[in-house]
């Protein structure tokens, strides 16, 4: 949380691409992932200090690959991205939250298709954003996102939920990442209908050699799935960054 002495986030933002953005950022899109075990130690060796990954079982954590098909985007002009994320907590004992206010995402690897988009995380938030080539498609019961480096594919992952009712999620959530120097926290207010389903059934993730790739490896991903969703219609609203207080 920012502390009284700091000058509040500019509601308005010029990026170094011309585009000018107003904040919060509302936005519309589908998106659909996955949620994968992961090694303990590479995820706590991947995280700032003020974080500590969220324990899924002794030496497991969890890591969410995402993708998302942005229909409207504040001025922008859509795009897609490829968000890889770590649940975190700020306030735990060995993986284990003790309050549920520093609960979230830290956001380790974020390409994104256009150069916008890419300056939009990059200076506002501080989100690891770099351009790639997405493919992204889908129906309202399953989503299937390919990641290329250059002309090569690198993360395939498909996520089959089902046909079945959608539930309406309405929920605040938090983003961590490193703006500079500094940890901050993105408030994201999403409201979307979402199906979801705890089986690994349908699922599917290919890993090549490339760089995106890799950040999966390095991570530890392993191929057990604790959950997989679609969403066909979410809205968000993307708020300034609010600085970490340091412990």
């Amino acid at each position: 949380m920012a502390t009284g002495s700091e000058s509040p986030e500019p509601r308005h933002r010029r990026l170094s691409t011309g585009h000018d953005v107003a904040l919060p950022l509302s936005c519309r899109a589908r998106l659909g992932g996955a949620v994968f075990a992961a090694d303990w130690a590479p995820l706590r060796a991947a995280l700032p200090p003020d974080l500590t990954p969220l324990r899924t079982g002794v030496r497991r954590g969890a890591v969410a690959v995402v993708g998302v098909d942005y229909h409207e985007v504040g001025t922008l002009e859509p795009y897609r991205e490829v968000a890889v994320v770590v649940p975190v907590a700020r306030d735990g004992v060995a993986g284990v939250p003790t309050s549920l206010t520093g609960v979230g995402g830290y956001v380790v690897d974020l390409p994104v298709t256009t150069e916008p988009a890419r300056a939009l995380g990059d200076e506002v938030w501080g989100f690891p954003k770099s351009v790639a080539g997405i493919d992204l498609d889908g129906t309202p019961g399953e989503l299937s996102v390919t990641l290329f480096e250059g002309d090569r594919r690198d993360v395939e992952l498909s996520v089959a939920p089902g046909d079945g009712p959608a539930r309406r999620v309405r929920q605040r959530l938090t983003a961590f990442a490193y703006r500079g120097d500094d940890l901050v926290g993105v408030p994201v207010d999403l409201d979307a209908e979402v199906r979801l389903s705890r089986t690994a059934e349908g699922v599917r993730l290919a890993r090549g050699r490339g760089r995106y790739a890799a950040v999966l490896r390095d991570l530890g991903v392993r191929p057990r799935v604790y959950a997989q969703f679609v969403a066909s219609h979410a809205t968000a609203e993307i708020h300034p960054p609010e600085p970490v207080e340091r412990r």
